[in-house]
């Protein structure tokens, strides 16, 4: 996605129309710990990058008061379709989330499914953080999921299998291929992903994207919170987890602004394994990967 130097994930073509595809059905593994954070405060709530409404479009649905922010327009526009069919009508926002800027305050702001950690720039992740501090209220909360890639540093260049799918309206195979090269000195992984469908046995369509993540350990990721302003931090280790409080993150806040929390999971991903028995070549400007078993 064309956003001049700013970090973001080009959710776009079949990356967007076969992201619901990942997920399955309801509930969701985070769904229940995000609603009953928002019940706790009550008010509006903003969930940033909503994407195609996996949580959004339930909640409102359910009664819950949550507006939307995403990056992509394809994403936000299978959202409003997929509202429409469930009878709901989401306030959406398309704005990067290191540039927000809703002209109001909330609640609670809550980033599932680890997506802040597409800001691969720390000086954009400092500048999401306050944007994120300047969209709440007086009390209000924020909540972040992250995570680390552990198992990914023992497979470092090598291309698998990452998630596969049956696409319902045409009963097409739609395979992501990912290779990852993770730098833990820097705390970025360089991910190359191919996207591929397969109709009667036969490879029709595929992409490739190139996208880089970074990743954050707990107490960084506090004291980081702490430098923009934020008082309290609690720690998630799953959704059912009572939290941690790290009592060396406190301090006092500027005027208007109070208790954060965050959560810690690392969302489901498919097994790793290979597809229909086909070497993936790499896309250009990708290292040299080796496949498993060489």
């Amino acid at each position: 996605m064309a956003h001049g130097n700013k970090s973001d994930w080009d959710y776009r073509g079949l990356a967007a129309e076969a992201y619901d595809l990942w997920f399955g059905d309801e509930p969701y593994v985070d769904q229940a710990f995000y609603a009953d954070k928002i019940r706790e405060l009550g008010g509006t709530s903003l969930e940033i990058a909503c994407g195609t409404g996996r949580l959004l479009i339930p909640y409102v649905r359910d009664g819950l008061d949550v507006e939307g922010v995403d990056a992509s327009a394809e994403m936000l526009a299978i959202c409003r379709d997929k509202a429409q069919r469930a009878g709901v009508k989401p306030v959406l926002h398309q704005q990067l989330m290191q540039e927000l800027d809703t002209g109001r305050t909330y609640r609670t702001v809550f980033i599932p499914f680890c997506s802040f950690q597409i800001l691969a720039r720390r000086d954009e992740a400092f500048a999401a953080l306050e944007r994120f501090r300047h969209h709440l209220e007086p009390g209000g909360r924020l909540l972040v999921s992250l995570f680390v890639p552990w198992t990914d540093f023992a497979v470092y260049g090598q291309w698998r299998l990452r998630r596969s799918a049956t696409r319902p309206a045409d009963g097409a195979t739609v395979l992501i291929h990912e290779c990852t090269r993770s730098d833990r000195f820097e705390q970025l992984q360089r991910i190359w992903l191919r996207l591929e469908v397969y109709e009667g046995g036969r490879r029709t369509h595929v992409e490739l994207r190139m996208h880089t993540l970074r990743w954050y350990h707990q107490h960084e990721f506090a004291l980081m919170l702490e430098h923009v302003g934020f008082r309290e931090v609690r720690v998630f280790h799953g959704y059912a987890d009572a939290g941690e409080r790290l009592d060396a993150t406190e301090g006092t806040p500027p005027q208007g602004h109070g208790a954060t929390e965050r959560s810690w999971p690392r969302p489901p991903i498919a097994r790793a394994g290979t597809s229909l028995g086909e070497r993936v070549p790499e896309p250009p400007g990708a290292p040299a990967c080796r496949h498993r078993g060489e």
